[in-house]
């Protein structure tokens, strides 16, 4: 990506760390060279732009998945313990057996007259023998049941103890396999990034390129026009109701807060998942204004789920993107959709509607439906 975006100049030997070219320069390129360097700057920075996007969802999913990890860990650890509480008790049943057993055999011999006088009968008296015997052979009975219920309290045990272990087991398994997510996730999403720095900054030396060019061409069609007057005169430049050039200082502040939250990937205040914020956040008392940032129409006003009360305005078409901008957990409303709005004009009340902690100014801008750093926008 970052062999992409610096192809694209390399005909004017500028990089993205170059400064503003001298807009008087001679070697100024002409507007249809600088034309297509600038289309080739956006195509670049709308495909670093995608990268972006794809690596902040891949990242917030990695996210995600690390969460429901550790929520399954949790919930398996506790399994894990009761099974073996279940273990516990289940050895404990088995020994209580076994000591049953030992204190009711020797009890019976102890006291059972049938068992000392049996093995002193003899073989020609069946009758009394049988007689004898079914005593001892209830007491066998006994003496296998309470076995029986030891050998399963054993087994029971073994099998809780085994059930333990394989929730330990797979609470284990499944925080490794978050944590790789998330590190995989996470250097997708620094380089990512790197390239969009890139292709923002090289989008930005274009635009001061076109725009040299454009008031270059306009200088010299006003001195063939005009030959006899000085060049001292400061002619050219375009007309004063025309908007400002795009790129930074494009749209003036649309909340006089103190920035309290900037854009960018973070942990959610209350899902606790990393994802990304897609906006600046201002901080103002409930109430406070909200302006417009730059001339549009009011496309919708309305309460918007987790955003609360939303303001939508576009703007059209700004260098060849088409821009809006998002105004959210607005208290009131001061503009309707349809309107259309200066840069400065008051559109609304700074709230806390939505899903909110506390008074501010949710501010998107996106370009081409996607969201992107309002800062390289703002004065």
């Amino acid at each position: 990506m970052a062999v992409a975006v610096t192809a694209c100049c390399l005909a004017w030997g500028i990089t993205a760390s170059t400064a503003a070219p001298d807009l008087r320069a001679e070697s100024t390129p002409s507007v249809a060279e600088a034309q297509a360097d600038l289309e080739a700057a956006q195509a670049a920075f709308e495909q670093a732009q995608q990268t972006r996007r794809a690596a902040e969802q891949r990242a917030e999913q990695a996210s995600q998945a690390a969460v429901d990890a550790q929520a399954a860990a949790e919930q398996a650890t506790a399994r894990a313990d009761r099974a073996r509480g279940e273990s516990t008790d289940a050895a404990a049943a088995a020994t209580s057996a076994r000591e049953t057993l030992g204190r009711l055999a020797a009890h019976a011999y102890m006291t059972n007259t049938e068992l000392s006088s049996i093995m002193q009968l003899g073989i020609g008296d069946p009758e009394e023998f049988q007689a004898r015997a079914a005593g001892v052979q209830d007491l066998m009975r006994v003496q296998d049941g309470v076995l029986a219920e030891a050998a399963e309290s054993q087994a029971n045990a073994t099998d809780a103890t085994a059930r333990a272990d394989g929730h330990a087991a797979a609470a284990q398994v499944a925080a490794d396999s978050a944590a790789q997510l998330n590190a995989q996730a996470q250097a997708a999403l620094d380089e990512a990034a790197t390239a969009m720095d890139e292709a923002s900054e090289q989008l930005r030396t274009m635009r001061d390129i076109h725009a040299a060019a454009e008031q270059a061409a306009e200088e010299r069609e006003e001195a063939q026009n005009q030959p006899d007057r000085g060049e001292g005169s400061g002619g050219g430049g375009g007309s004063t109701d025309s908007p400002p050039p795009s790129g930074s200082g494009v749209f003036q502040y649309p909340s006089s807060g103190r920035i309290t939250s900037p854009y960018g990937m973070r942990v959610h205040p209350v899902t606790g998942v990393y994802k990304l914020h897609s906006g600046t956040d201002f901080g103002a008392a409930c109430g406070s204004p909200v302006y417009a940032a730059y001339p549009g129409t009011v496309e919708s006003t309305g309460y918007e789920g987790a955003y609360g009360n939303r303001i939508e305005v576009s703007h059209g078409t700004i260098d060849g993107m088409d821009v809006t901008t998002t105004y959210n957990h607005l208290s009131a409303f001061s503009s309707s959709p349809g309107q259309s709005v200066a840069a400065g004009d008051l559109i609304g009340r700074v709230g806390t509607t939505g899903s909110s902690t506390g008074c501010h100014l949710h501010f998107e801008v996106l370009v081409n439906g996607d969201f992107t750093d309002p800062m390289a926008w703002l004065q």
